[in-house]
C-alpha cells in the first residue's frame, strides 16, 4: 500500500515537471489547446491510477479489512473509556460523600456535639436520600431528646434536607 502511494507521488511530480517544460516549449499556436487537453487527460490518468491498481490487485479488500480492524480496536478503547468513566463517577461520588460527612462532623463539633459516625445515601443525581448521624450521648443529666431534635433541625436548615430523610441516633457513654 505504501509502495503504491510512493509511486503515485513520484508520478505526480513527473507530470508536474513535464507540464511545466511543455508550457515553456510550445509556441502560441492553435495546437496549444490540444496539447493542454492531452496533458490534462494524462494527469487525470495518473491521479486515478492508484485506485485502479487497488481494484486490479485486490488490495482494496485488504485495505478495507485493515480499516475495519482498526475500527474494532477503537470500539475496545471506547469500552475502556466507559469503564474509566464509571470509575471516575464512583470516585466523585465517594469524594462528595466524604466532604459532606466531614462538613457535618466539623459543624456539629463546633456546637459541642461529638459525632461517632455519619452515613449518607445518595441517588444517581447526587441528591441525598438518607442521612444517619450517630452521636455520643451528652450524659445522664442532659436530655438527649433536645440535642437530637436540635441536630435534625440544624441539618435540615443547613443542608435543606427533608426532616424525614434525617435520622439521629444517640450512643451511650
Amino acid at each position: 500500500m505504501i509502495e503504491i502511494f510512493k509511486n503515485w507521488i513520484v508520478s505526480m511530480l513527473c507530470i508536474g515537471i513535464f507540464t511545466t517544460i511543455i508550457q515553456l516549449i510550445i509556441p502560441k499556436t492553435n495546437l496549444k489547446k490540444y496539447i493542454y487537453t492531452l496533458i490534462g487527460i494524462v494527469t487525470i490518468t495518473v491521479i486515478i491510477s492508484p485506485v485502479i491498481d487497488m481494484f486490479k490487485s485486490n488490495s482494496m479488500e485488504d485495505s478495507v479489512s485493515e480499516v475495519l480492524a482498526k475500527f474494532s480496536n477503537t470500539n475496545d478503547k471506547n469500552i475502556n473509556i466507559d469503564k474509566i468513566k464509571d470509575k471516575s463517577d464512583n470516585v466523585v461520588r465517594e469524594q462528595f460523600i466524604f466532604m459532606i460527612k466531614d462538613d457535618i462532623k466539623s459543624k456539629l463539633e463546633l456546637k459541642g456535639i461529638i459525632v461517632n459516625n455519619v452515613d449518607i445515601k445518595l441517588n444517581d443525581n447526587y441528591d441525598i436520600q438518607r442521612i444517619t448521624i450517630n452521636i455520643k450521648s451528652a450524659g445522664k443529666n442532659s436530655s438527649g431528646i433536645d440535642s437530637v431534635n436540635s441536630i435534625v433541625t440544624y441539618i435540615h436548615d443547613e443542608y435543606e434536607i427533608e426532616y424525614s430523610k434525617i435520622t439521629v441516633t444517640e450512643e451511650g457513654n
